[in-house]
């Protein structure tokens, strides 16, 4: 027997508690009533009481603190189950600890509640691959290769063909000069001394050394597949990228006209202000200073789920190794206020955020 809501009230099609008619989601099972809303933040299924609370796991995520993290996001769980950004924080909380098999369980479960979702789905298969790499068998040692010969060697076995030259050299003058001599003594035998052996007989032939091998060479390895859109060295430095940044997606394109670099990032989950922004960004600019340490600058993006489905970029800036020597994990309001007045950036107008 249905129940029949009050005036004002609706119930919830799948727990069917009584919850206000102007709900976007149920507050006791989390379950989302309403596909409308236009904030990407508050579209998980969860109320914004919550988010408050995914901004402190966040935090203690990125301060090392994953115990007390995770603790958070399952006092959020119990609250609202299908909230899918508390799904993408425990899995990051898990990959962060290197716990990979974890985070794979949790992204799992996050693409079964929102299988459209493209992102979640790259995450999970970057976490995957990651994965596949751990456990894969070491590659089989090459058997050593023959070496080529010593410089020294060389050198006295060249010395000892020349000595060998000069002593058939040698021979070979002594016998013309007493073919000579024996010709100026008996000049009645002429006949005699024109049979007599030429010297180029009696010259000991020396064999040519033999000629070494060349060492085989070993055929270069085969450029990794890359993402879609993106030269195999570009696609090559996202992904390192994207490893030291824990799984997040990165995106690299090298700018030949402006003889620079330019990065994207995408923010996964958590809440969306300037502070979280600029930590995204200088992260990136730091992974990507780590690589190339003479790089004078870099061109760093920041992009996160819009109201659309799509992407929306949020920041864009130039950053020195200088400005980006700050600890992303320890940057506060003071210190992201003081860093804006050294970075020459961008923000989106049209995106409201918070802080």
């Amino acid at each position: 027997m249905l129940r029949e809501a009050k005036l004002g009230t609706m119930v919830c099609p799948k727990c069917f508690a009584e919850i206000p008619d102007t709900s976007a989601f149920c507050m006791e099972c989390g379950s989302r009533i309403r596909e409308d809303t236009i904030d990407p933040l508050y579209a998980e299924g969860s109320d914004r009481e919550v988010y408050p609370e995914l901004a402190r796991a966040n935090l203690l995520r990125m301060q090392g603190q994953y115990e007390e993290a995770i603790e958070v996001c399952r006092r959020i769980m119990g609250r609202f189950p299908s909230n899918e950004t508390v799904h993408a924080l425990l899995g990051d909380i898990y990959a962060d600890q290197g716990k990979l098999e974890d985070a794979i369980q949790w992204y799992e479960l996050l693409v079964e509640l929102a299988p459209t979702n493209v992102h979640y789905s790259a995450k999970l298969h970057n976490l995957r691959a990651m994965h596949a790499a751990q456990v894969a068998p070491p590659p089989p040692i090459p058997e050593p290769e023959a070496k080529p010969a010593k410089p020294k060697t060389l050198a006295y076995a060249l010395f000892g063909v020349l000595g060998l030259i000069l002593v058939g050299a040698s021979f070979v003058a002594g016998a013309r000069m007493n073919a000579t001599r024996q010709a100026a003594a008996e000049p009645v035998k002429p006949a005699q001394s024109a049979l007599a052996p030429t010297p180029s007989d009696d010259a000991p032939r020396i064999p040519p050394p033999p000629a070494s091998e060349p060492p085989a060479v070993s055929s270069a390895p085969l450029p990794p597949t890359g993402f879609a859109g993106m030269s195999a060295v570009e696609s090559d430095l996202a992904a390192k990228l994207s490893q030291r940044l824990n799984g997040a997606p990165v995106w690299c394109a090298f700018d030949p006209a402006a003889n620079r670099w330019q990065a994207r990032v995408r923010i996964q989950s958590g809440v969306l202000n300037r502070v979280r922004v600029l930590q995204e960004a200088v992260a990136l600019a730091r992974a990507f200073f780590e690589l190339y340490p003479n790089t004078a600058s870099i061109s760093v993006g920041v992009i996160a789920p819009s109201a659309s489905g799509g992407d929306s970029l949020i920041f864009v800036g130039e950053l020195t190794p200088q400005t980006a020597a700050v600890d992303p994990a320890a940057l506060n309001e003071e210190q992201a206020q003081a860093l804006l007045q050294q970075v020459q950036g961008w923000w989106n107008p049209t995106i409201n955020l918070q802080g």
